[in-house]
């Protein structure tokens, strides 16, 4: 006699992993990221929530320097005091210039209460002028240079949500070694894929490549289910993908999704998502980022 499972049986199960491509590391498939817990919960509430992550799998976590003024760093090294050997830490740095990064990976590299940062991303790759000083060797990329030299970085990468052609001139014109972009069906449903045209230029490289924007940057909480959208993103050719959560309980209901490893989402029920992620990304609320109005036309 066979049973299903129960709700609690799929939330102990083990966590899903896939190999982060050319790093040496085994990430799970949620990586938690910095948005939400950095902010809208109290730090208490945030060590908790990174704590609950680590006891139901999740070992790779995704912040940046400028998220909520520095808190995400600060809280995250907080919360990982005794667990740091057995997590992958990833965070970025929005500067461009020499100075100002250096900065910044020192402010990293104090808050995570780390030596050592496992991926650097230069965080948010935008138009053609600032890819010219993403890629200017005395700039961002000389900090870190330095840093990786020193062993304070392991590896580097470049993270964008739009300019997916600079995104594709960057990874062809410095050897990073992973990308960090979105991935959410959100982004198909404004024909601006990622996944289609970047990811195999990622590939060829033998990039990793982490994925975002799976739930819209939040505003995924106004469809009626979650449940095809996470499924749809983990379906695509990436390494883990990056969702944030701002109370145990979502933390959980996402990981019960994707510990249940649903299958692909079938093109046709992909295309009947659009109108509905269209409508709730047509306007975001205080506080949240409109990342979709490049897209818009």
């Amino acid at each position: 006699m066979t049973t299903t499972p129960t709700t609690h049986d799929t939330l102990t199960a083990p966590m899903p992993t896939r190999q982060l491509r050319g790093l040496d590391w085994q990430a799970s498939l949620l990586t938690l990221g910095g948005v939400k817990w950095d902010s809208v919960i109290t730090e208490t509430q945030a060590i908790e929530l990174i704590h609950r992550a680590i006891e139901l799998g999740v070992n790779t976590f995704d912040t940046a320097s400028n998220y909520a003024k520095g808190e995400s760093e600060r809280r995250l090294g907080k919360a990982l005091l005794g667990h740091r050997d057995n997590v992958f830490i990833a965070t970025k740095s929005s500067k461009r210039d020499y100075d100002g990064a250096r900065r910044d990976i020192e402010q990293s590299l104090n808050s995570l209460q780390t030596d050592t940062i496992d991926l650097f991303f230069i965080h948010s790759l935008e138009d053609d002028n600032d890819l010219k000083k993403a890629l200017d060797p005395q700039g961002v990329l000389k900090a870190i240079d330095e840093f990786k030299a020193a062993g304070h970085i392991r590896n580097v990468g470049v993270s964008g949500h739009w300019f997916k052609h600079n995104m594709i001139h960057a990874i062809n014109d410095y050897p990073f070694q992973a990308v960090l972009l979105p991935i959410g069906l959100f982004n198909e449903a404004y024909n601006y894929s990622f996944p289609a045209e970047v990811i195999p230029v990622a590939r060829n490289k033998d990039l990793a490549v982490l994925g975002m924007k799976v739930l819209a940057a939040g505003r995924a909480k106004h469809v009626a289910d979650i449940t095809p959208y996470i499924r749809f993103a983990i379906n695509q050719d990436v390494d883990t993908a990056v969702i944030g959560a701002d109370s145990i309980q979502q933390l959980e209901q996402t990981i019960r999704i994707i510990k249940s490893k649903p299958v692909p989402l079938p093109p046709e029920e992909t295309k009947a998502l659009f109108d509905e992620a269209r409508q709730v990304t047509q306007s975001f609320d205080p506080g949240e980022f409109s990342w979709v109005s490049h897209y818009k036309q």
